[in-house]
């Protein structure tokens, strides 16, 4: 049985590849938020969907799905507050939230029933993503629309730079003449 298990030495390129990628993109942020508003310097949000991509296989065809997952989470969050106006105004302050969060989870996690919306966790993360970026003090506006789109261009910047992790990581492999059967980690060959 051959040994098909990825060595140190053809993965560290890839690894400071991620490292110089991981490095350049907190510096744009910071760059571009300094330059034009502080909404931007937030570059975790682009780890949230850089990650992301890996965790559903970096798998071309499941891009489409992928950016519609990470946009409903953030239509999502920007509705849980519109409504939670709505329904505190008339549950009370005690059960507005909770109601409006448990309407949005609901509805999420019955995506998973389509094909096209199917990736809830991914719709959680950008959810998630929308309502640590407002409420953490990240927002440089209380217009919850405009944060909605802040935060969604950063996750799509985050997916970006997922795509140019995969495209580099091949050509490295290619460089270094990595067998296609020695170019996953353990995890990969997991899922």
């Amino acid at each position: 049985m051959a040994n098909i298990q990825p060595s140190l030495g053809k993965w560290f390129p890839v690894a400071l590849l991620v490292g110089v990628l991981a490095g350049f993109s907190v510096l744009l942020t910071i760059q571009v938020g300094v330059r034009y508003g502080s909404w931007i310097a937030a570059p975790w949000v682009l780890f949230i969907s850089w990650g992301g991509w890996f965790s559903i296989g970096a798998k071309n065809k499941r891009l489409l799905k992928y950016i519609a997952a990470l946009t409903g989470g953030v239509v999502f969050g920007w509705l849980t507050l519109i409504v939670n106006t709505y329904l505190t105004g008339i549950l009370g302050s005690v059960w507005g939230l909770p109601t409006t969060v448990f309407l949005a989870a609901t509805c999420i996690v019955l995506l998973e029933l389509t094909n096209l919306f199917e990736l809830a966790f991914v719709y959680f993360l950008s959810y998630a993503s929308y309502f640590a970026y407002v409420f953490g003090g990240f927002s440089g506006t209380d217009n919850i629309l405009t944060n909605a789109v802040y935060v969604w261009a950063l996750l799509m910047v985050g997916v970006a730079f997922a795509l140019v992790n995969v495209y580099l990581k091949n050509k490295l492999f290619n460089i270094e003449r990595v067998p296609l059967d020695q170019r996953n980690t353990l995890f990969d060959k997991e899922y």
